[in-house]
């Protein structure tokens, strides 16, 4: 397991860790594998545990009231998962996972007593400490912006944005375009847009009759002009997808000059489903 606790002091420094200190919580840290479609944790859980993502791909999602689901993130390797509540919050109250974490593929997950983390963290330098918060609340504050985003969009933009932050964060480009390599079901698209499958399955032949999208082997690919004129340019991990390595700006311009979507306006259909989501009574 020598690997897994240098892949953990790595995935520590990207969340501004100190390397003595990123070393000192490795070695007291538990790597657990785990296969396609586990649970990792069930939302509800006490968060009296850190998990740290070391590789793989792993799904956060999120269980309304009446068993409706929504797929807030992806996260690939060297992403922390789950919810870090040391102290309980104001209140006192036992600290709760908000999603459930299920394994999209084969990983392992670096696991430590959160006490132990806040111990650590308890014995830094105020900057240093200052820079891991910040970047907790970086990560939290660009879920937040893209779930809102995602109120204002129709199931079409909504749908396109996202193949766009999958194609970024797990695309193999070639030169037949950029193939994403996750296997994702039309039930997971639904989930990740917030609408019904049979609406998300209409859209996805749609993009496929008119180019946009190819599926070959079981994963969606994007031909080389679909992937720079038709689809929009997500940002990985800063969208809740991947790892968060490109940049937003084109795609905040494109968005402003109304060259995202490919094909026709929104119908009264997706007008309706997109205003339901906003009361969250339509996640598939």
């Amino acid at each position: 397991m020598q690997n897994g606790h240098a892949l953990l002091i790595s995935a520590l420094g990207q969340c501004s860790w100190p390397p003595k200190a990123a070393a000192e919580l490795a070695r007291g840290a538990h790597i657990v594998p785990y296969e396609k479609r586990s649970t990792i944790f069930h939302a509800g859980e006490s968060a009296d545990l850190v998990y740290v993502l070391l590789s793989g791909e792993v799904k956060l999602q999120f269980v309304g009231g009446e068993g409706a689901a929504l797929l807030v993130s992806i996260a690939s390797g060297g992403m922390p998962l789950g919810v870090f509540a040391p102290d309980g919050g104001p209140s006192g109250e036992r600290p709760e996972q908000l999603f459930t974490a299920q394994a999209l593929s084969r990983c392992r997950v670096a696991i430590l007593p959160t006490a132990r983390v806040a111990h650590v963290l308890h014995q830094l330098p105020t900057a240093q400490l200052v820079r891991i918060l910040e970047r907790g609340r970086e990560q939290w504050t660009r879920l937040c912006c893209r779930l809102l985003t995602y109120l204002t969009m129709s199931v079409r933009e909504r749908l396109l944005h996202a193949i766009g932050e999958l194609a970024d964060a797990f695309g193999i480009t070639d030169a037949r375009g950029r193939t994403i390599s996750l296997r994702l079901s039309h039930e997971d698209f639904a989930a990740l847009v917030g609408a019904s499958r049979p609406m998300v399955s209409r859209h996805l032949k749609e993009l496929e009759i008119d180019g946009t999208l190819a599926r070959v082997d079981g994963r969606y690919r994007m031909p080389p002009a679909a992937s720079s004129e038709k689809l929009p340019a997500g940002n990985g991990a800063a969208d809740g997808v991947g790892d968060g390595s490109t940049d937003r700006r084109a795609a905040r311009a494109r968005r402003a000059r109304g060259e995202v979507l490919a094909g026709p306006r929104p119908t009264a259909a997706e007008e309706t489903e997109s205003a339901e989501l906003g009361r969250g009574n339509d996640c598939a």
